[in-house]
């Protein structure tokens, strides 16, 4: 459960730090404006999950989702949503299959490049949220992440160090060098990056 809280924290951190979701007045960006004025589903779905309404959200979102290709954001708040849902279930079973739907969101726009999904990947695999665990595939990501072009030209910083302390500390040399070869391997699977 401190795991899960862990991820969430992050997801959370990371989704509410974009700069058009920064602010609470959406007068001051013109993107929200933009939402606002066509009553766009997608800012509709987005002010709920900003209040903590995710159980309404969340239909919202998969529909976005399932609509059209290339709505990466619209996925990581999906996946913020199902997380906070999967949280507050009381049904464990309920509770895997949120979590196991947020987490293969995040696995996907980490296969299309997006940089804080990548980083949010090694944490799901690190703890087994949503997937099963696997540091293998956590260190895989956590070099994708190291070496992403798009993180790099943005300046983001690298994945935190108690993180890759985390990490490190529970990988045998064997299966560093399957991380290193897989993410070696690895080329994107999506038609943008970040």
């Amino acid at each position: 459960m401190r795991n899960l809280v862990g991820v969430v924290s992050v997801l959370i951190v990371a989704t509410l730090s974009a700069p058009v979701f920064a602010q609470s007045n959406d007068d001051v960006d013109p993107r929200i404006t933009a939402y606002k004025n066509h009553n766009d589903p997608e800012y509709i779905a987005e002010r709920l999950r900003l209040q903590g309404k995710c159980d309404e959200a969340v239909p919202i979102f998969r529909q976005i989702v399932a609509q059209q290709y290339g709505y990466h954001e619209t996925q990581f708040h999906l996946a913020g949503c199902l997380f906070m849902l999967a949280k507050a279930e009381h049904d464990p079973a309920k509770a895997r299959a949120l979590n196991a739907e947020a987490a293969g969101l995040i696995v996907h726009a980490a296969n299309d490049n997006i940089s804080k999904a990548q980083a949010l990947a090694v944490q799901l695999y690190l703890d087994g949220t949503g997937v099963a665990a696997d540091p293998v595939e956590a260190a895989k990501w956590a070099y994708v992440f190291h070496d992403n072009g798009n993180r790099l030209a943005l300046g983001q910083p690298d994945l935190d160090a108690d993180l890759r302390t985390k990490l490190e500390g529970g990988l045998t040399a064997d299966q560093r060098r399957k991380a290193h070869a897989l993410a070696n391997a690895w080329t994107p699977s999506g038609d943008r990056s970040e």
